[in-house]
């Protein structure tokens, strides 16, 4: 049995800013070569036990966010033993896990046969029954079994073909997935593994999400990082020391390569301070993605239980690697950095987070504002503030409103769903754009872009060059401007993210489907324009490889009675990396530019012109 990598789970623990958190970590095992040997170095007891004793772990204020109280729903049983943190997830082998084995980062529910942890018993009152499963939190190791697996039968669905019933499957592959807890060599047996069986990584398991283990070393993509990680794991420490320094080194080895790829592609640069520095499973680490505003503040957004769980160490290598490594902020004495959550994300990992009145930021912090530049244009974003979007900026754009800029010179352009006026502002300042006009329904949005405007001076009147911002609901604005006959040469349309879930596809279609119909309505009728269509909606950019959005703009132009060729597709900004074959739901974000041919009686040349 060779290692192949490393990986962290969640299990229903409650507790408060205001409490500990005591969870269990264990420590990876080394080259398990066959079956009768890989029991023994599983289930003997050579490792030293000098400083281990007991694996409960006292984290201080484990789980804390700005103005919120994280609560986990705790299991019901006592724990009265000593470990020897070897804790272990059977993967299945099948077509399923092909993935896992060629270096995916996770795994998901179904493709668990069982876990397995090696403990000392201290009490002989305390039996296998009292320890049902693993601890939220806990370091594995992953294991893939052999063909020959004691447990690696093909299982029979319970219930019919296209069944709904996700709550009773939920259910059922809970109890499916057994837990053992093996007190001796003699007991080895229990667990089924075959001779070809594989320790493929080490990670995070979480018996409460769909991703039951995030892979964070895969010895596959990772084999010099394994190495280091698995001599950590053989240290006489305790096996918590361990497991945190392991966790410590795999995130400040994954933030320094992914500064070295953002260095590489001229990010940051004289035009562009803020940019997408660590985007989560496409720089190798599921559930963790770090903006960087200005060049002074870094954002963490954390969206996976285990990110919370070791916030305080992964904010002290950031902290560390940014003032310390980096060449561009090592010297800045006042640079800070901030950590964020998405409650939606982490309700989704099992984990509730609730309003707390004990923490409070103050309003003048709230309202720190933080000067920021791309492309050339300034920005004014309040990082701090908690009711800002995402990490206070949207810079997957950052690309696609350069590139949009050169095609608007002279153009009057509409940019609906404006946000902070970053296309707007792009196409008038960068394009020479003869007018502008941003729309969105958020009067905060609004007020940011018009201070935004000002920061670039450009001046709404008295100049050739016009901006200006409505707050509006962009359907209700389309509609008055068919009344008023208005017309734009280019026009962007960047609506919220409409289809959060597959679920939501069929309604969000019919509502890209209106807003694309109106906004080709909107372009003008004599010489044609430009229509740049997004969808940040992953469902809606993966339906049928993109095809589906294609299909929808294509129907809205249809029911406009225009005819459009599409022109270019993009995506997020390259700093917003993507590792496609582990976690292709990277790939969220869809900009289509389209030409919209003008109207039928419009034509270049009229039917009466043409001569026989």
């Amino acid at each position: 049995m060779h290692i192949i990598g490393f990986a962290v789970p969640n299990v229903a623990v409650r507790f408060s800013v205001a409490r500990q958190l005591h969870h269990h970590i264990a420590l990876p095992i080394v080259k398990l070569r066959g079956y009768q040997s890989s029991i023994h170095t599983l289930f003997s007891s050579e490792s030293s036990n000098d400083g281990c004793g007991s694996l409960e772990v006292e984290v201080p204020n484990i789980i804390q966010s700005r103005g919120k109280d994280t609560t986990y729903e705790e299991p019901q049983f006592s724990r009265n033993v000593e470990q020897e943190a070897k804790k272990f997830v059977i993967v299945r082998r099948n077509r399923q896990s092909m993935a896992f084995r060629n270096g995916s980062q996770l795994i998901f529910s179904r493709a668990i046969e069982s876990t397995f942890e090696k403990v000392i018993l201290t009490d002989d009152s305390t039996t296998n029954n009292e320890i049902k499963k693993l601890y939220t939190g806990s370091f594995v190791g992953v294991i893939i079994n052999g063909k020959s697996g004691k447990n690696n039968t093909k299982r029979k669905s319970s219930y019919g073909k296209g069944s709904k019933k996700k709550l009773q499957e939920k259910n059922e592959v809970e109890s499916e997935c057994k837990h053992h807890v093996i007190g001796n060599e003699s007991e080895g047996d229990l667990i089924g593994l075959s001779n070809d069986a594989k320790l493929i990584g080490f990670g995070v398991y979480n018996p409460n999400s769909m991703y039951r283990v995030r892979i964070l070393c895969h010895q596959l993509s990772h084999p010099y990082l394994f190495q280091q990680v698995e001599e950590i794991t053989k240290r006489k420490k305790s096996s918590d020391e361990n497991a945190i320094d392991a966790l410590k080194l795999i995130v400040e080895s994954k933030l320094e390569d992914a500064i070295r790829a953002r260095t590489l592609m001229n990010v940051p640069s004289m035009q562009t301070d803020t940019y997408r520095l660590f985007n989560g499973e496409g720089d190798g680490l599921s559930g963790i993605a770090i903006d960087i505003l200005g060049g002074c503040v870094a954002v963490i957004m954390s969206s996976a239980v285990w990110c919370e769980t070791y916030k305080h160490h992964i904010l002290e290598v950031v902290e560390n690697v940014l003032k310390e490594n980096h060449p561009q902020y090592k010297e800045k004495k006042n640079f800070q950095v901030i950590w964020r959550n998405t409650p939606s994300r982490l309700k989704q990992d099992g984990l509730i987070i609730k309003e707390s009145s004990e923490i409070k930021t103050s309003d003048s912090e709230h309202s720190t504002p933080v000067l920021i530049q791309e492309n050339g244009i300034k920005y004014t974003v309040y990082p701090f503030d908690e009711s800002s979007q995402k990490t206070g900026f949207y810079c997957d754009q950052r690309e696609n409103r350069n590139w949009l800029s050169s095609l608007c010179k002279n153009k009057r352009v509409l940019d609906l769903c404006c946000y902070n006026g970053g296309f707007a502002l792009n196409a008038i300042v960068n394009g020479y754009a003869s007018s502008c006009t941003g729309v969105d329904s958020s009067p905060i949005a609004i007020s940011n872009a018009i201070e935004n405007s000002k920061l670039n001076e450009v001046c709404s009147e008295g100049s050739n060059r016009q901006i200006e911002f409505v707050q509006n609901d962009i359907a209700h604005f389309m509609n008055d401007a068919m009344k008023q006959s208005l017309e734009y040469d280019v026009i962007i349309l960047d609506p919220p993210k409409l289809a959060p879930t597959v679920s939501g596809l069929d309604r969000a279609a019919r509502k890209y489907h209106s807003l694309n119909r109106d906004a080709c309505k909107l372009i003008n009728s004599k010489e044609g324009g430009l229509l740049l269509s997004c969808t940040c909606s992953g469902a809606m950019t993966q339906k049928d490889g993109g095809q589906f959005f294609l299909e929808t703009v294509k129907s809205a132009a249809l029911a406009a009675g225009r005819q459009i060729i599409l022109l270019k597709t993009n995506g997020a900004a390259s700093c917003h990396t993507q590792c496609p074959s582990s976690f292709p739901a990277g790939a969220y974000l869809t900009a289509s530019l389209f030409y919209v041919s003008p109207t039928i009686n419009n034509s270049i040349r009229k039917t009466e012109d043409i001569k026989e």
